[in-house]
């Protein structure tokens, strides 16, 4: 039998633990919760075709698997907007 430990992560787990959960080893980071840093990435989806519309969770999936860095429409870092090579 199969232990539960041994199962991939499932799509929400793997966020949560690139967002909130990992940011909780770095302090107030990870969430956006009232007095945590905004650290975030924006990311435009709308040129990854689905033939059927998606979930919140379905759209993520298909980030994760299917995004390239030319989705990527802006970052920020404690607030402030940054860039590949630092600030913007």
């Amino acid at each position: 039998m199969a232990d539960r430990n041994d199962a991939p992560l499932t799509v929400p787990e793997a966020f949560y633990l690139g967002t909130a959960g990992g940011g909780g080893f770095f302090g107030k980071a990870g969430s956006f919760e009232k007095g945590f840093e905004f650290d975030a990435v924006v990311i435009d989806d709308s040129s990854i075709a689905s033939p059927n519309p998606l979930s919140i969770e379905d759209r993520l999936a298909r980030v994760i698997y299917l995004s390239h860095d030319s989705h990527i429409r802006a970052k920020y870092v404690r607030g402030r907007k940054v860039d590949k090579g630092g600030c913007m």
